[in-house]
Formats: structure tokens, C-alpha cells, sequence
């Protein structure tokens, strides 16, 4: 990791500590992982170059509707859900937890958001 995503990693961090929390990335629009803090037995990389496909879907959704960018997307699946949001202008924070750590109401309150 270089010193930028160590810079990066520490804000991580506070995420990570709620039970349930899998992972927490930052990732350029993209899909490069910039900075991570994740269980070791999750494709980050993978994961990541996903997720900029649905921010991309998410950013021409908004453009269609003639809406700005969305705040934040959540993705729910049945084990797991995933969070998507803007980190300042140019990451986007990646959360990934099973669905009793990331509900409708930590997803309001979202720290940082």
C-alpha cells in the first residue's frame, strides 16, 4: 500500500469496527481500489470494478431522470447488502455487510456522508 492509501485506510476504519461491516473500500469512479479494509477472503478488486459499473448506472439513471448524482446506492441481496457513496469528489466509499449492519437507518446516518 503506498502512503496515500494508508492516509486513506485510517478512515476506514470506523467502519469496519460495526459488526457486520465486510468490507469498506475506496475505489476511483473506475473500479481501482484505492484503499481498503476488508475480510481477507473478499475479491476487493472485484468487487470494486462492479460497483463502478452500478455508480456508472446510478450517474446515468440520475442524468436521465435530469437529476444530480444520487447520494448514496444500496444494493440488497439476500446475505448481504451493499452501499455505495460519494468520498469527497473523487472516490466513492464501497460498504459491504450483512443486512442487520447495513439497514435503512444506519444507511440515513451514514457516517461521513
Amino acid at each position: 500500500m503506498n502512503d496515500q492509501a494508508d492516509v486513506l485506510s485510517v478512515h476506514l476504519k470506523p467502519y469496519r469496527e460495526n459488526p457486520g461491516i465486510l468490507a469498506a473500500l475506496l475505489i476511483s469512479r473506475d473500479g481501482f481500489v484505492v484503499a481498503s479494509d476488508a475480510e481477507p477472503d473478499l475479491d476487493i478488486s472485484a468487487v470494486a470494478a462492479q460497483a463502478a459499473g452500478v455508480i456508472d448506472i446510478g450517474i446515468r439513471l440520475a442524468a436521465e431522470l435530469g437529476q444530480p448524482e444520487a447520494k448514496y446506492i444500496s444494493v440488497d441481496f439476500d446475505d448481504l447488502n451493499l452501499v455505495l457513496a460519494p468520498f469527497g469528489r473523487e472516490l466513492m466509499l464501497v460498504l459491504v455487510g450483512v443486512p442487520s449492519a447495513l439497514t435503512c437507518e444506519y444507511r440515513l446516518i451514514m457516517p461521513g456522508a
